[in-house]
């Protein structure tokens, strides 16, 4: 008779983290040098660490707050890029799946990683300083963000202060995200279609196809933004939490992963849920004064929009930063649906529209051969978005390269962001 098989035996694990409120986000902050060296290698310690194991939805063994917005790690160490202070790798830790997503960034988690970087010693403050610029560099994008991160006497992040975000009960300081040059963060292009909106048909398992307007935009991440008035009748009407809502809105998202390229088909595009984001896009609602403005910059003329963005399958409780920039981005270019959508009720409404703030054209340089060259102008728009939650305002510039391509030069939003605590995670793992 033979022996039952003896179960793999599990060791006990430790790691040192910290755990941070990263604007409306919550997650890990980890030293790179306290993961293995192998990013390949990071899913297992990072899925105990949450409690993602066995494809827990509660995350009850774990740290996570089962959601996806509070199951999120940043990993941060110190540069070696010239004019870098410290690169950062997001994971998206899945919510009752044993997957890890490496695909996009995280604005929200963003914010966290200048104060983190300054709390942890890996960037100092000069004697005096009251704000300090953290350059950051995204290693799932590429990109470069950089965090403007208030200072205290003793040179460290100055955490307590009187401003607020949607979606975060209290206050904090002020800690400034800009997005620098963020088109093409997973594509290589701001529209990787080349078209600034179109119509995309989509199928749902056995129902007939349904086409809606959308833009394919690629800025900071890369989104799906759908005009909720080209939805069919039924999904415009039906609970926007139920099954039936959620697997369209997932059908929609996958049609548009294959468009940008970033799937060579819709059931590769299911695999990767991270990456593109969706959003659904109104028109704004009519009273200014009912999401108030964090920086009360939504006077009149600014163009506004509403949105309901998802995250991983799932209605945002608010809106992903990045989504902030990529939207705003959009509402900046015309021809695209979030454009229409913002100026079209600001028409309605009689609202003046007023010319965005134009730095002045600088003097002519010269090319190799002693050519003039007029260098593009540049324009900085206000953006206000509205969401679940409240608003945000994303300012955003841009310059014309020629009249057909607008260049994204940047986009700065604002967040608060506060340490909750520092120790070491306990997690077990399999030894085989």
């Amino acid at each position: 008779m033979m022996a039952p098989e003896r179960a793999s035996k599990r060791i006990r694990c430790s790691m040192p983290a910290v755990l941070m409120r990263a604007g409306t986000s919550k997650g890990l902050f980890i030293h790179r040098h306290h993961l293995p060296v192998s990013e390949a290698e990071w899913k297992g310690p990072l899925l105990a660490a949450m409690g993602s194991q066995n494809s827990d939805a509660r995350q009850i063994d774990g740290i996570g707050g089962a959601t996806s917005t509070t199951s999120k790690v940043a990993v941060i160490s110190p540069s070696t890029r010239p004019g870098i202070d410290v690169d950062y790798t997001f994971v998206q830790v899945a919510v009752g799946q044993e997957n890890v997503d490496f695909s996009g960034n995280c604005g929200n988690m963003c914010s966290g990683v200048g104060p983190f970087a300054l709390q942890e010693g890996l960037v100092r403050a000069n004697p005096g300083d009251r704000t300090i610029d953290v350059r950051i560099f995204n290693t799932n994008t590429s990109r470069v963000i950089i965090d403007t991160v208030e200072v205290d006497d003793t040179g460290s992040f100055e955490e307590d202060g009187d401003y607020s975000i949607p979606g975060v009960k209290g206050t904090g300081s002020e800690i400034k995200v800009s997005f620098m040059s963020p088109a093409g963060s997973m594509t290589g292009k701001l529209f990787p279609t080349g078209k600034r909106s179109e119509s995309i048909l989509v199928s749902h398992q056995n129902e007939s196809p349904f086409s809606i307007k959308a833009t394919l935009i690629d800025a900071a991440n890369p989104f799906v933004l759908v005009d909720e008035t080209t939805l069919p009748p039924f999904l415009k009407t039906c609970n926007r939490d139920t099954p039936g809502f959620l697997s369209h809105m997932e059908s929609i998202r996958r049609a548009g992963a294959v468009l940008m390229g970033l799937a060579s088909s819709e059931s590769e595009a299911a695999q990767v849920r991270g990456t593109p984001k969706l959003a659904i896009l109104s028109p704004p609602s009519s009273s200014c004064t009912q999401y108030p403005s964090p920086k009360k910059l939504n006077h009149e003329g600014n163009p506004r929009i509403r949105v309901l963005a998802f995250s991983m399958g799932k209605p945002h409780p608010s809106l992903q930063l990045t989504g902030a920039a990529c939207l705003a981005s959009a509402v900046c270019v015309e021809g695209t649906v979030a454009h229409r959508l913002a100026f079209e009720k600001v028409n309605q409404n009689g609202w003046k529209i007023l010319t965005p703030e134009r730095t002045p054209s600088p003097s002519a340089s010269e090319d190799s051969e002693g050519q003039p060259v007029v260098l593009p102008q540049s324009e900085t728009q206000i953006v206000s978005i509205e969401h679940q939650s409240g608003s945000i305002d994303v300012e955003v510039a841009t310059s014309d390269e020629n009249s057909d391509d607008v260049v994204v030069e940047s986009c700065a939003v604002s967040r608060t962001a506060r340490r909750l605590f520092e120790g070491t995670v306990y997690y077990y793992q399999n030894m085989m």
